[in-house]
């Protein structure tokens, strides 16, 4: 089997997701004069790596959606906490009903940063950007 450089297969997937189909790669690579098998094999691991970005994109866009909600959440909650104090609204509930919005939207964002961390990918391994310019003292 021909084993294209690294740089090939991202290439073919990111055409893949800018919207060229899996036929028109097809016919790219036999053109190129690689066997069926070959092509086969090429097309099954481009559809691979095209997978595990969608798969990745779905997860970061439902991390989002927590988060964001989270944070609504959080801040709807301060506001009634806010009126409570000033006794404005709610004065005869327990302050635990009425700091629990905010708890909750606190809880709910923090499960959303969580499953950001948790895809693969979007943390990187290393010393991070600071360390990277100036060494470890």
């Amino acid at each position: 089997m021909v084993d294209l450089p690294e740089i090939r297969w991202e290439e073919l997937a990111r055409e893949k997701l800018e919207g060229k189909s899996y036929s028109e790669i097809r016919a790219e690579l036999a053109g190129s004069g690689l066997t069926e098998e070959e092509v086969s094999r090429i097309i099954r691991k481009v559809d691979e790596i095209v997978l595990k970005a969608e798969t990745g994109k779905k997860q970061q866009e439902r991390s989002r959606l927590w988060y964001r909600a989270g944070l609504f959440l959080a801040v709807l909650g301060l506001i009634i906490a806010i009126a409570f104090n000033a006794g404005i609204i709610l004065e005869n509930l327990s302050a635990l009903l009425v700091y629990s919005p905010f708890l909750a939207g606190i809880l709910v964002m923090l499960a959303g940063k969580m499953m950001r961390r948790r895809q693969p990918g979007t943390h990187e391994g290393g010393p991070g950007p600071i360390r990277k310019r100036r060494p470890f003292k």
